[in-house]
């Protein structure tokens, strides 16, 4: 199972219609063979941020903690799950994500990119 086809698998776990979203014409990084693991990131998190504006994202801890161990292995997986996902969160703060949805929830590697993007952006998101 090549890298792709495993996150995606992986994932599904945390919001089990995201084979269905990245496989649909939603999908905007799915490039059939040329896709990368960091499309996969940045498509999930697509599906993650509707479901924090809306408040209904109701694995959250589970989902977060699936990413900081994400995070702590390291490699293209752990740079994607920082640049594609975490990034993709945090970009939409302030505005129309409560940090309360999700920070709670962030492990430390987790947590440490937020505060090292917050200070790269000079933007402060409440709770981390």
């Amino acid at each position: 199972m090549n890298q792709v086809s495993e996150y995606v698998e992986k994932l599904k776990v945390y919001i089990p219609e995201f084979p269905d979203y990245w496989t649909s014409e939603d999908a905007a990084f799915n490039f059939g063979k040329d896709s990368t693991v960091y499309g996969v990131f940045s498509d999930f998190s697509s599906l993650v941020v509707e479901r924090l504006e809306a408040g209904t994202l109701s694995n959250g801890q589970q989902l977060f903690s699936f990413i900081e161990s994400v995070v702590t292995e390291g490699g293209d997986p752990a740079n994607a799950a920082c640049t594609c996902f975490l990034e993709n969160i945090l970009n939409r703060i302030p505005g129309s994500i409560d940090p309360n949805g999700f920070a709670p929830y962030l492990g430390e590697k987790s947590k440490e990119f937020c505060r090292e993007w917050d200070e790269f952006t000079r933007v402060k998101t409440s709770g981390i």
